[in-house]
């Protein structure tokens, strides 16, 4: 009875767990600053030589759980070189405006994004200067008119993963447990 009760548990526990990741980190020549303003961003509008990140919102994308955040370089003439490393794999960038104007539904609610610019995303060179592997995104960024701006879709554990493993674990300390009384 104690191990059905402990993964019924498990699983309430878990089920209310958000699916919010922990905040990237970053190995840049720049400053890494947490974007927590309204906008409009997209546009060289903030015009800082900070390399900003937000999260935005999680949801489903091609049939899978992600969480979506958005990466903001809006210097005067500068440029940024170095990694951002999350805490799940990385599934997609987005990197040009027709791509961010398709998943503008992950975009942070209350904050305005401005797609209007043609060159929005990324410029050829640093397209061809960016690139990621598990759950690091390696980058070196020329400042341009409209700055550089990448969304990227990271994987997102089920509650339900974390429920059975936590359960199975329940299960095994039981068995143990039970098997040393006797």
């Amino acid at each position: 009875m104690l191990p059905t009760r402990l993964a019924l548990a498990a699983v309430l526990a878990l089920g209310t767990v958000s699916a919010q990741a922990a905040d990237p980190t970053a190995s840049l020549d720049r400053s890494f600053v947490e974007y927590t303003g309204n906008g409009p961003i997209g546009n060289n509008n903030l015009a800082s030589n900070d390399f900003y990140w937000m999260f935005e919102s999680s949801g489903m994308y091609d049939g899978q759980a992600v969480n979506s955040w958005f990466l903001i370089w809006e210097p005067v003439r500068a440029r940024v070189s170095g990694s951002v490393t999350f805490d799940a794999p990385i599934l997609y960038m987005f990197d040009d405006q027709a791509e961010m104007i398709a998943t503008a539904g992950f975009g942070k609610p209350g904050v305005t994004y401005d797609y209007s610019h043609p060159n929005m995303g990324l410029d050829v060179v640093d397209k061809t200067a960016t690139s990621f592997a598990g759950p690091t995104l390696t980058l070196a960024w020329n400042g341009s008119d409209p700055g550089d701006h990448v969304r990227i879709l990271t994987a997102v554990p089920e509650p339900q993963t974390y429920a059975l493993m936590l359960a199975g674990l329940g299960l095994t300390a039981w068995y143990a447990r039970r098997r040393r009384a006797s």
